[in-house]
């Protein structure tokens, strides 16, 4: 199945046109609604999940950077405390 993701944006359209106009056939007008509509709920199940995984996905790199700018934080302030400089630490280069 990975031949389908590794496709050009350029032949999938292509493809995804052709496989429309085959599944027309010999559908009337409500049957190709009725196959339209299943399809696209498909689809909107596909997204909204796939939406949800990037949001989970996104909040949980916040979490992890803010952590980490916590962390450094206390070790910046452990390490003043320690050599008893109060002058906050510079950024490499500065």
């Amino acid at each position: 199945m990975s031949f389908f993701f590794d496709m050009p944006s350029e032949l999938m359209a292509a493809l995804g046109t052709v496989l429309g106009f085959a599944l027309l056939g010999d559908l009337n007008s409500n049957q190709q609604n009725s196959l339209g509509n299943f399809l696209m709920l498909i689809a909107q199940v596909l997204e909204t999940s796939a939406t949800q995984q990037q949001l989970l996905d996104s909040q949980k790199m916040t979490e992890t950077a803010n952590d980490h700018e916590s962390r450094i934080k206390r070790l910046e302030e452990a390490l003043r405390a320690q050599s008893g400089n109060n002058q906050p630490f510079s950024k490499s280069g500065d």
